[in-house]
């Protein structure tokens, strides 16, 4: 037989059993909401995974692009090398074609000195011998007018004297043909 004291459970039990149920219902709901949770997590995780992948992807393919483009910079720095190397030989060019030219330009210049010099001097040398050439045909103008006239005296006379000559010439002639062809005729006899 038992007692009631020993078939009665005491209330703190109750109590203990009702608040491990609450404290359960709570660990259930509190471990629920901690699985919610925990999936959301894992579909984050997931999703940043899918992510990291794209991120990776886009990574990789920056990469390639990143060495591409180095590759084009260092082929540009090289052309840009090159460039300013035939700049600086053309400007070195340029400055000795400026120094062809100013030394051209210099000797242009005393040449120019020099040819104006010379056709003074022809200019000159022009007046000179036109001065020269009057004063010798003035001379030689003057020395013919008194030859001239002094001919001319002569030359009446010896035109006088020729006259006078042709005729005792003619004469002469004239008696020469007649006594030769007398001899002529004689020797054909």
């Amino acid at each position: 037989m038992y007692s009631n004291e020993e078939e009665t459970t005491p209330e703190w039990v109750f109590e203990l059993e009702k608040q491990f149920a609450e404290d359960t219902a709570k660990f259930k709901a509190h471990i629920n909401k901690l699985k919610d949770e925990l999936n959301k997590i894992n579909v984050g995780i997931k999703s940043t995974n899918e992510i990291l992948k794209s991120s990776n992807a886009l990574m990789a393919s920056a990469t390639e692009r990143m060495a591409s483009a180095n590759a084009q910079m260092a082929s540009a720095n090289a052309q840009m090398a090159s460039a300013n190397a035939q700049m600086a030989s053309a400007r070195e060019r340029i400055a000795s074609c400026s120094t062809k030219i100013e030394s051209a330009g210099l000797k242009k210049k005393l040449a120019l000195k020099e040819m104006n010099e010379i056709q003074t001097k022809i200019n000159k040398t022009k007046a000179y011998r036109e001065e020269t050439d009057k004063y010798w045909n003035d001379l030689i103008n003057k020395e013919i007018e008194k030859q001239c006239t002094s001919r001319q005296d002569r030359c009446s006379n010896i035109i006088t004297l020729n006259s006078s000559m042709k005729r005792l010439n003619n004469n002469n002639d004239h008696n020469h043909k007649h006594t030769q062809t007398k001899k002529n005729k004689k020797k054909l006899s």
